[in-house]
Formats: structure tokens, sequence, C-alpha cells
């Protein structure tokens, strides 16, 4: 694998396990109110007026930045050191256990009677 193939591995581990608990403990960055078209920095009630609060970008946001600073921080590890961990594995079933992990996260919403 090339150094750049290495990094975006990285970065698609990293992003899902940040992902994870950052949605099942609703840390966001950002809110956005799609009727009013408001967004704003940190998590926020909905505004009113039947106007749902979206958290969804503010996950986004979050897991691509801690990812972003983890792949830095990952691309001034050695080479060497970085090779013995099988990337190609990981890229996919580090994200599958994360969907697994939401999935279960979200059960109570799904079984409610």
């Amino acid at each position: 694998m090339t150094k750049v193939e290495r990094l975006a591995a990285v970065f698609g581990v990293a992003f899902a396990v940040i992902y994870a608990p950052t949605m099942d403990y609703n840390w966001t960055l950002a809110t956005y109110h799609p009727i009013q078209g408001i967004w704003q920095l940190g998590r926020a009630p909905p505004l009113g007026g039947g106007s749902p609060a979206m958290y969804w970008y503010g996950f986004i946001f979050t897991s691509a930045l801690a990812a972003a600073a983890v792949t830095a921080l990952a691309a001034l590890v050695p080479d060497k050191l970085m090779d013995r961990v099988p990337w190609r594995s990981l890229t996919w079933l580090v994200p599958l256990c994360a969907i697994v992990y939401i999935g279960y996260v979200l059960l109570p919403y799904a079984t409610k009677t």
C-alpha cells in the first residue's frame, strides 16, 4: 500500500470509530433547522413551529474533523510501523462493526409500540 492509501484507510477507520459514539452520545458541532434554514453551533433544541432539529450534519462534521486529526497524526508514524497493521481488512471490518453498534443503539426506537 502506498502512503496515501494507508492514510485513506486510517481516515475511514477513524471516521467509523468516532461516528458511532458521536451519534450515540449526541456530540454534534452544528444543528440545522431545515424549515427556517438556520445553522447553529453545537446541539440546539428545535426552534418550534413543527420544525425538526437535524443533528446528522453535525455528527458528520464532528467525525470528519476528528478523523482528519487522527489521520494527520498517523501521517507522522513511520512507514515500517504502519505496514504492520492490516489496513485492507480494517477498512471494511471496523465500519461494519460500527454499523452493528449503531443498529444496537437504535434498536429501542424500532421496537417501540
